[in-house]
């Protein structure tokens, strides 16, 4: 147990290290592109009326257009880290780290679509956030989903990574993925945190990213896993998606090993103004593997003209 308890301390210490060189890196890069204070990100903390506090990172202009960011399970807004440098600085960004994960509070409960989802509208409430692009990957996504049924005007458009219709089905490959969720028990074994973000991933990322991601994941308390295995497995009505009315651009990797070809074509035959993205070779978390372009064709949506 002590030997145990030593090499799992070594590799948090390791992975601590990696995410203070980062965001050391991060905002040394920030500097160089623009000395502005709006420039650089900042790490910051929010209270909500519920009680709960999240972490959220934001960078760019108070004025500019909203993007607001949203990860997936077992991550955080370093989830983003890959994007953040390549956003304009016109653009305000909120990157937030959703209840259970990274910095933000760790209920014991409390980690259905709707309870995930009411944090983020009660953050866009509270920061007066109105006409933003919402993108949400995976977890996120349906997160990102749930908000843009109930929204009353913070959403312009939607973005949804590595997505799905959110239905209840037979046993299947995302199933394969959650099950061990419910088995967890803190600490978090560094082996399933490395096994699980890998098997997101189809085209190599980075290994300072991929070791900060497994961090992330390590981060996530067991009871968060279990709450969100209960999430994943219950299903809901198509016709939700139908309540979507904002402009949606859905990202998909050919490659992917939890959502298929078929989960994007229900998405498209849902939501009423959606369009698909897929991109060769790459696998469920897109933009950890394809920032660039990720970010071009997220822009391109973004500046393109909304019709009713």
């Amino acid at each position: 147990m002590q030997h145990f308890n030593l090499a799992y301390l070594r590799r948090t210490l390791f992975v601590l290290l990696l995410v203070v060189l980062f965001n050391s890196n991060f905002s040394r890069s920030q500097s160089r592109q623009d000395t502005s204070a709006e420039d650089r990100i900042s790490s910051q903390v929010i209270k909500l009326q519920n009680g709960i506090t999240l972490n959220y990172a934001v960078q760019g202009n108070p004025d500019g257009p909203v993007i607001v960011l949203l990860h997936g399970a077992g991550d955080s807004w370093h989830s983003f880290a890959r994007v953040l440098p390549l956003l304009p600085s016109s653009y305000r960004v909120y990157a937030i780290t959703m209840r259970g994960h990274g910095l933000s509070d760790h209920p014991p409960a409390g980690y259905s679509r709707a309870d995930f989802a009411g944090d983020i509208l009660e953050f866009l409430e509270q920061l007066q956030i109105r006409h933003a692009t919402l993108v949400g990957h995976s977890l996120g996504s349906f997160v990102a989903q749930k908000i843009a049924e109930q929204d009353n005007g913070h959403l312009d458009r939607l973005v949804l990574i590595g997505s799905g219709p959110g239905t209840q089905r037979k046993r299947s490959s995302s199933e394969d993925i959650t099950s061990p969720f419910a088995k967890l028990a803190d600490p978090i074994p560094y082996t399933f945190a490395r096994d699980f973000q890998a098997s997101t991933i189809y085209y190599p990322v980075p290994a300072w990213f991929f070791e900060m991601m497994v961090g992330e994941a390590q981060r996530v308390p067991a009871a968060t896993w279990h709450g969100l295995a209960a999430s994943i497995g219950a299903g809901e009505s198509l016709d939700e998606l139908k309540k979507i009315r904002v402009p949606t651009l859905l990202f998909w990797g050919e490659k992917d090993s939890i959502f298929r070809r078929e989960d994007q074509d229900a998405l498209l035959k849902n939501i009423p103004r959606a369009s698909l993205k897929a991109y060769p070779e790459t696998g469920h978390a897109l933009h950890w593997e394809r920032p660039e372009r990720f970010t071009a064709d997220l822009l391109a949506f973004i500046g393109s003209p909304v019709t009713p």
